[in-house]
């Protein structure tokens, strides 16, 4: 394949505010052809289309990056493993498996469960990755390539676990505050992993303030959703309602929060305008990690609303 022919499907994915800077940029298909070269070197085994490979990441890229910036900093080689198990590729599928499922090990390691607790978890995240829902890709789909592949799939790992010791009423450790500080989201990278330690009192402090600003039904919604790891269609059946209708009321939800938030941490910080977008993606990188610790344990949240009819809540 010719250099030449990787720079259309790049441009047809690539997000509009990016399109017109990177159709400028003198040196895009060498630059295109060095990513796939990157991946191939790693992953010499997987036949992984160039084009199909550049749309990929085109769809990855961050839109509040210039865009040599954006194209500089992916990680090409975990992204061309990604993609190729994104669709659906079994050498990709058992690369991975061989590669990366020993994280999930390391993740739990100070989590003090059993082997047999281990297992489960791996069979649940590799469920999550690469079997989607309702004709949507798995999770894997959503890795960026901005931050390291092994830590992403390893706060995958922790996520998935406290939710099933919730889920079944087990006991949940007593480090794990600390456990979902160390883990790592998608968009980690060295700018959103300082303003998480600048700000980390104050965000704690304006999410605590932003979920009691919701009101009950919205509680209820986000920790039916993160914490229970209910799906949209077992929310909607919860309230009878069309699954439509119940992704709807999550996403609200979600929003509503992140509106919150952003307004509490606005008011109280005094940042230049280049930190505005940096504080948005903390904000939203720090969603699931944060409703998993402060709806999950029920210390801080109220109980929400009463269970729609037909259920009962468990204390």
């Amino acid at each position: 394949m010719q250099v030449s022919s990787l720079s259309k499907p790049f441009l047809d994915e690539v997000a509009t505010p990016l399109r017109e800077a990177f159709a400028g940029m003198h040196d895009l298909e060498s630059r295109l052809a060095a990513l796939v070269a990157d991946g191939r070197s790693q992953w010499p085994d997987l036949k992984l289309d160039p084009s199909a490979f550049v749309a990929f990441v085109a769809a990855r890229l961050p839109e509040d990056r210039p865009a040599d910036e954006a194209l500089s900093t992916i990680r090409a080689a975990d992204l061309y493993l990604t993609c190729a198990c994104a669709l659906g590729h079994v050498a990709a599928l058992n690369a991975f498996d061989s590669r990366f499922m020993g994280e999930v090990k390391l993740g739990l390691a100070r989590m003090n469960v059993s082997a047999a607790q281990v297992d489960e978890v791996k069979q649940l995240v590799r469920h999550k990755l690469f079997l989607g829902e309702n004709g949507n890709p798995g999770k894997i789909a959503e890795y960026s390539g901005r931050g390291d592949l092994r830590r992403w799939v390893r706060s995958i790992a922790v996520r998935t676990c406290l939710n099933e010791l919730r889920r079944h009423k087990r006991m949940i450790p007593a480090s794990d505050d600390r456990l979902l500080d160390d883990m790592s989201s998608d968009d980690d990278d060295p700018e959103l992993a300082y303003m998480k330690e600048r700000y980390r009192n104050q965000f704690r402090e304006a999410f605590v303030n932003a979920v009691q600003m919701l009101g009950d039904r919205e509680q209820a919604l986000l920790r039916y959703h993160h914490v229970d790891g209910l799906n949209i269609d077992e929310i909607g059946a919860i309230y009878r309602v069309h699954r439509v209708t119940a992704y709807r009321w999550v996403e609200k939800a979600r929003e509503s929060l992140v509106a919150n938030i952003q307004k509490i941490l606005l008011a109280q910080l005094e940042v230049e305008n280049r930190d505005y977008q940096s504080i948005l993606r903390l904000i939203r990188s720090q969603i699931h990690l944060s409703l998993v610790r402060f709806l999950g344990d029920g210390r801080d949240a109220q109980d929400g609303e009463p269970a729609p009819p037909g259920k009962r809540r468990e204390p």
